[in-house]
């Protein structure tokens, strides 16, 4: 049974949900990252969205960002469907791990070290640093562990995954940014999906805000995967690096509101 407030939000909220979740799809489906890292700190930080409720929300939004964007970057050709696709079961594995521990894990502690993990991954993507030789045996090992935790984090924190997935392909496995985007939004469909199911069936969902979300995401995605096309590799990595150093302050923002209570 889905949670639902005693009565609908009003009007001012539905337009700032559903203009917070068009924003995070245009940059999520760009830059690959689902727009979850977008939604949650907006919702928890901004918006006073219950922590299970925000975390529920956008992971039904991702699943969105995840279909409608990668039906443009398909017909495009840019995914990278062999190894977004032996990477697809380790990010499962990890999401029902992470669902599982969703319940008895303090979010707040979570938000803290997902803030430290964002501001790392945002200072190496910032670098100019592009990988140029094929990945070896060890980086596939790595790029396997990082996905397993990349999506029991994702599924903690409702993100997606794809800020754990796009540094992974561009970084370990090699891929131009806008193909690393494209796979990550392939891998975050399914990553998402797991742990928006298990969610729901815990009754941590609500459709107020989870229906706006993801009606935002839709139109944003495609927009975002249309226009990633004409913005070069080195322009989207440091994007995705700003959008990191942007998250990492709102989550530490909530992090911080939560313990001065």
């Amino acid at each position: 049974m889905c949670k639902l407030f005693p009565m609908p939000p009003d009007l001012l909220l539905l337009l700032e949900l559903g203009s917070v979740a068009i924003l995070a799809g245009a940059v999520g489906s760009a830059l690959g990252i689902g727009g979850g890292i977008i939604l949650v700190p907006f919702f928890i930080a901004l918006l006073g969205i219950d922590a299970p409720i925000a975390r529920s929300a956008s992971l039904v939004a991702v699943c969105v960002t995840s279909l409608a964007g990668s039906l443009v970057y398909l017909k495009q050709g840019v995914t990278d469907l062999e190894k977004g696709a032996l990477l697809q079961f380790p990010t499962i594995v990890g999401a029902i791990i992470g669902a599982i521990l969703g319940s008895v894990i303090d979010p707040v502690l979570m938000q803290f070290i997902f803030a430290i993990v964002v501001l790392m991954i945002g200072f190496k993507m910032f670098s100019k640093e592009v990988k140029t030789e094929q990945p070896s045996q060890r980086d596939w090992t790595l790029a396997v562990i990082g996905c397993l935790i990349g999506g029991m984090v994702s599924s903690l924190l409702g993100v997606g995954g794809g800020v754990f997935f796009v540094p992974i392909l561009a970084i370990l496995i090699g891929l131009p940014q806008r193909t690393a985007a494209a796979t990550s939004t392939f891998l975050i469909g399914l990553t998402a999906a797991t742990s928006a199911l298990i969610y729901y069936r815990q009754g941590q969902m609500d459709l107020h805000v989870t229906i706006p979300a993801a009606i935002g995401i839709l139109l944003g995605a495609q927009a975002g995967a249309r226009i990633s096309r004409h913005v070069p590799n080195l322009w989207l990595r440091r994007t995705f690096a700003v959008v990191k150093f942007g998250n990492a302050a709102l989550l530490m923002k909530g992090v911080l509101a939560a313990w001065l209570r």
